[in-house]
């Protein structure tokens, strides 16, 4: 309190004064500070080694007890399925699915769910999940673990993961026969990737009760107890050359680091060749331990959390409170001896063995390691508390900026109450000069409303009917709500006139909200919150002094135009589209990348309806009208130089 009472730090003090001059050097140097910081956390001097604090999950280090019957088990199931796909080429086998488990002696159900399309009345689509449940032989069934193994059809575009079932099924058959289960195990094979995860999760913890019109999970006819975690498996071969462990999960949520120490410390028992973002060993050996490697690793991680996507059916766990991540088992491409052809197999099942006796030993949920983390390397992280000034380096310009803006606008308005006040007069006295708040908030709200309009007509169920009536494609319906509103916001700034100050008080608050909105999203979701602040920062810089012109304010109006989201969505898909067909030329590029766009942003409409990602709805309800904000500043900068222009001469 005694620093913003200081008499010195007004907008004519001298402190003040240096601060109003440098602003844009301070800002730059946040900035520059923010960036340098993040690209530091990749050197191993300021990142943690991982750990296991958990003690509870030590039992899965003991020496496993699974066998060469398991494998060849697995083996005989697989033979078997393939054959079984033979005849079920767009369909899965959920007979022969269900007869195995029963076989086993799982107690085994089968989980039905619909889905009706959003976009099209009436387009249903039809799916099942098969379950098997071993009661815990020592409690009741107070507690389970989840193992998935995702079904893909032969007509799949996606990567053939046949032999997930078949190693599910063989550590089924080696589960039922042991007695020291605390928990009941829940084998689950769902299918339509992760809308089958989705349903069947709704189902468990909602029971049907809360089923959306979108979405109708149903009922299931039996459950475990409450699930403590989760295991997913992507097995492309029982001949394995490594694993790649996947971690993302919806809106960018992370499962409790212990989980991902304990799959690394038991692949690595096993012999086998794990780790985040795993790649073939030549490429391993190219580039391990630099400290580009290690950025790029933290860029990629980054990458995909930003977008809210799981990368596997482990992601719609965690919204439950749920650890999970996804095994996904990489096949082996090169030739290797035929007698020790599936020994890779039996390592990994020996890492589900392991991994289950450490679940089954936990008295509570994970909460001793972080939940908040950035893997530098697989057995490096950095934690919240390392990550989190990088982002508040990047914000912090935008306060400070709106503080000396605060500082000078009331300098002003003060000054020009002040030479009235010289002037020698016998009328009554003037009243101070008021600044304009509620013309600034209208306008704000202006722009949170075409915001809000934005989220919420491509939601509307009579929307979409009314177009599906007239003939349009989803993609082209999607596309012509989103153009109209932003060619709305972009046509605001000349429908509505600032008052005098008006410039100045809208730019406090903008900058207020901005710093605001970055910190928020990045507690939410540290990589969306990071990379948007990388992008919109730069406009705190550029919006500095309100008489500059020439280059910088044309370059200010152009980056401006250039945040748009949909800008920004369309030259991103364009740059990879360039990359993925140089042949093509140039106007070929141009609606090839336009008609991506439109794909990309109706599915994440679609993502956001059925699974509840909310990046569509933070960019279209809070991030659009910010930009509708940042262009009116940077045509009411450029307007007000040329009147002042207009007043010199």
């Amino acid at each position: 309190m005694g620093l913003l009472s200081d008499p010195s730090l007004t907008a004519r003090g001298k402190f003040g004064r240096t601060l109003a001059k440098h602003s844009g050097k301070i800002s730059l140097f946040f900035y520059i500070a923010g960036l340098a910081w993040f690209v530091c956390l990749s050197h191993p001097e300021f990142s943690h080694g991982t750990y296991l604090s958990e003690n509870a999950l030590s039992p899965g280090l003991v020496d496993p007890e699974i066998g060469q019957d398991s494998l060849r088990l697995a083996q005989s199931l697989y033979e078997e399925l393939q054959r079984e796909r033979t005849e079920h080429k767009s369909t899965t086998p959920h007979a022969w699915i269900a007869a195995k488990m029963h076989q086993i002696g799982l107690e085994t159900h089968v989980h039905n769910f619909t889905l009706r399309y959003p976009f099209s009345a009436g387009k249903e689509y039809h799916g099942k999940n098969v379950y098997g449940i071993l009661r815990a032989p020592r409690v009741s069934s107070t507690e389970g673990v989840v193992y998935a193994a995702p079904y893909r059809a032969v007509n799949s575009v996606h990567v053939d993961i046949t032999a997930s079932v078949p190693i599910l099924l063989a550590f089924a058959d080696f589960a039922r026969k042991k007695n020291y289960w605390a928990k009941d195990l829940v084998f689950l094979v769902t299918e339509q990737e992760q809308l089958g995860m989705h349903a069947w999760l709704e189902a468990y913890h909602e029971g049907g009760i809360r089923d959306s019109p979108i979405l109708r999970c149903g009922n299931l006819p039996a459950r475990a107890g409450a699930l403590q975690a989760a295991l997913n498996l992507e097995v492309q071969d029982l001949d394995i050359d490594y694993i790649d462990v996947k971690i993302e999960g919806l809106n960018g949520q992370l499962p409790n680091l212990d989980m991902f120490n304990l799959v690394q410390r038991l692949t690595s028992r096993s012999s086998l060749s794990s780790g985040y973002k795993h790649s073939p060993r030549k490429k391993r050996r190219s580039h391990r331990g630099s400290l580009e490697d290690n950025l790029r690793h933290m860029l990629e991680m980054l990458k995909i959390q930003a977008t809210g996507v799981p990368n596997g059916n482990h992601g719609l766990f965690h919204r439950y409170r749920i650890e999970s991540l996804t095994l996904e088992a990489v096949k082996r491409t090169t030739n290797t001896n035929n007698n020790n052809r599936y020994g890779s197999g039996l390592s990994l099942l020996k890492t589900i063995e392991g991994i289950s006796r450490s679940l089954n030993n936990l008295l509570e949920r994970f909460h001793q390691s972080y939940f908040f983390y950035i893997l530098v390397q697989n057995d490096r992280f950095v934690s919240i508390g390392d990550y989190m000034p990088c982002l508040i380096a990047l914000a912090s310009p935008m306060f400070i900026k709106a503080f000396l803006l605060w500082l000078t606008t009331t300098a002003t308005t003060d000054e020009t109450v002040s030479e009235d006040d010289s002037v020698p007069s016998h009328d009554e006295e003037k009243p101070p000069i008021q600044l304009p708040y509620i013309s600034v908030v209208l306008f704000m709200v202006s722009a949170l409303l075409l915001g809000f309009l934005c989220n919420t007509l491509p939601f509307s169920q009579h929307v979409r009917d009314y177009f599906t009536s007239m003939g349009v494609s989803t993609e082209m319906s999607v596309g012509l709500i989103l153009g109209v509103q932003v060619l709305l916001g972009t046509l605001l700034p000349l429908f509505y006139t600032l008052p005098e100050h008006g410039l100045e008080l809208l730019h406090i608050g903008v900058l207020i909200f901005m710093g605001v909105t970055l910190i928020v999203t990045g507690l939410l979701n540290f990589a969306l919150g990071f990379i948007l602040a990388v992008i919109i920062s730069p406009l705190t810089i550029l919006l500095n002094n309100e008489h500059s012109k020439g280059f910088r304010q044309n370059l200010t109006c152009f980056y401006t135009f250039l945040l748009n989201p949909i800008v920004i969505i369309y030259l991103l898909i364009l740059w990879l589209t360039l990359f993925e067909f140089p042949e093509l030329s140039f106007a070929e590029l141009g609606m090839r990348a336009l008609k991506a766009s439109l794909d990309a942003i109706t599915f994440g409409l679609m993502d956001s309806i059925i699974y509840g990602n909310w990046l569509y709805t933070a960019i279209a309800a809070i991030y659009f009208p910010l930009w509708i904000l940042l262009w009116t500043l940077s045509l009411g900068r450029q307007n007000l130089i040329t009147q002042l222009e207009k007043k010199t001469n």
